[in-house]
């Protein structure tokens, strides 16, 4: 063997065996997870302590070891981020520790591209800062997009929501009872406003009162439309007013808000496309109109 190749089967082994041994460390044993389950009293819930295998155990323990020396020790620092994750639906407790010890790993990885980006070429700082921008940059472009996402899905389906409520609520169930099963009937359609509408009715049902799981179901989505209706349904509660034809109005004006802002953006797409006929299709109707004739008049012998 060449000392090339020698060298190579050394790097290998070496990556595999440190691959290896993070693997086991974040992996843990799971006999003696098991038997620190089983040992245990606390009283969580059966998705926290669902033992998480494979490629997501990994990458939370991944994330949680890399973000530990990164995490915010006041919970005023580490209240902004919280809330973002719940504006986007995410409720794991380990969610914000993944989160930043993603940022950490994507910056490390980005870094890592940047310097491999550099080697071909003359500067070294640009594609390193480059990539260290992106890396750490990524997972906040992804909780964003995961944000916008979750408020378009909410405001979607809470119309059609609505109206089944007051089908409920008419056929004479009350207002816990008509979030539980609307929220049952919408799991296919709308799985957002139905995992919102369990998550509203199981506090009611561990003790919570009725006003206090409105009100945490507009501030946890940070939803104008759950806040509004959060809003209406304690005001209704409070002054006796009818629930039903109060819900049937709220339903109505959501519904027309809905129409509204689809005309609007309907409206704002012909301003939107001048942009692109200007840059991109007016050159090219330009070129191939009067392309022939310039080529013409430059062959000519008036040109020569």
């Amino acid at each position: 063997m060449t000392n090339e190749t020698l060298i190579l089967i050394g790097i290998v082994s070496a990556v595999a065996g440190v691959v290896y041994c993070l693997s086991r460390y974040f992996m843990g044993d799971s006999d003696k997870a098991m038997r620190e389950r089983l040992a245990s009293n606390t009283n969580a819930t059966a998705v926290d302590v669902a033992p998480m295998r494979g490629f997501e155990s990994l990458v939370t323990r991944l994330g949680s070891a890399a973000a530990k020396p990164f995490l915010p020790k006041t919970r005023e620092k580490q209240s902004d981020l919280r809330q973002k994750l719940a504006m986007a639906g995410i409720y794991s407790p380990s969610a914000y520790r993944t989160m930043t010890g993603a940022k950490v790993i994507c910056l490390g990885l980005g870094l890592l591209g940047g310097y491999i980006v550099s080697l071909s070429s003359s500067g070294l700082m640009l594609p390193l800062a480059v990539g260290g921008l992106v890396g750490y940059l990524g997972p906040t472009f992804w909780l964003r997009m995961k944000l916008k996402k979750n408020q378009e899905n909410l405001n979607h389906g809470l119309p059609d929501a609505l109206d089944l409520m007051v089908v409920c609520v008419e056929a004479g169930l009350t207002v816990d009872a008509a979030m539980q099963r609307v929220g049952s009937e919408l799991a296919i359609a709308h799985p957002t406003v139905s995992r919102e509408f369990g998550i509203a009715h199981m506090e009611t049902r561990v003790g919570l009162s009725r006003t206090e799981s409105l009100k945490n179901l507009g501030v946890r989505t940070g939803n104008a439309s759950l806040q509004s209706l959060a809003s209406m349904l304690v005001q209704a509660e409070r002054f006796g007013t009818s629930i039903g034809t109060a819900l049937r109005i709220h339903a109505d004006t959501m519904r027309a808000n809905r129409q509204h802002k689809a005309e609007e953006m309907a409206a704002k797409a012909s301003v939107k496309m001048s942009f692109p006929l200007v840059l991109f299709i007016f050159p090219s109707t330009f070129i191939v109109l009067a392309g022939p004739t310039v080529v013409q008049v430059m062959s000519s012998d008036l040109m020569k």
